[in-house]
C-alpha cells in the first residue's frame, strides 16, 4: 500500500474547509429540525420540539425588528427595571 502525504502548506485550506463543511451541515440539520450529532446529554433540552419553536418565534421577532438595541449595560438595566 502506497502512502499519502497532505503538504503542511494545505492544512490551512483543509481546516478551513472542514470547518465550513460543519457549519454548512449544521445549517441544513438544524433547518430541517434535526438535532446535530453527538449533542452532549446536558445541551439536549435545546433540541427539544418546544424550545426550536421558541427559537423560531424570537427569529421571526428579530426579523421584523422586534428588539431594542442599547448603547451602554446601564440603559439596559434602566430599561429592565421600567418593565417590571
Amino acid at each position: 500500500m502506497t502512502q499519502k502525504t497532505i503538504p503542511v502548506h494545505l492544512y490551512p485550506e483543509l481546516e478551513a474547509w472542514g470547518k465550513l463543511t460543519a457549519q454548512v451541515f449544521g445549517k441544513l440539520r438544524a433547518h430541517a429540525g434535526l438535532p446535530p450529532k453527538d449533542v452532549p446529554e446536558d445541551q439536549a433540552w435545546f433540541w427539544t420540539d418546544a424550545w426550536q419553536a421558541l427559537e423560531r418565534e424570537v427569529d421571526l421577532e428579530l426579523a421584523r425588528g422586534e428588539y431594542d438595541d442599547f448603547d451602554d449595560v446601564e440603559t439596559l438595566i434602566q430599561d429592565l427595571r421600567a418593565q417590571v
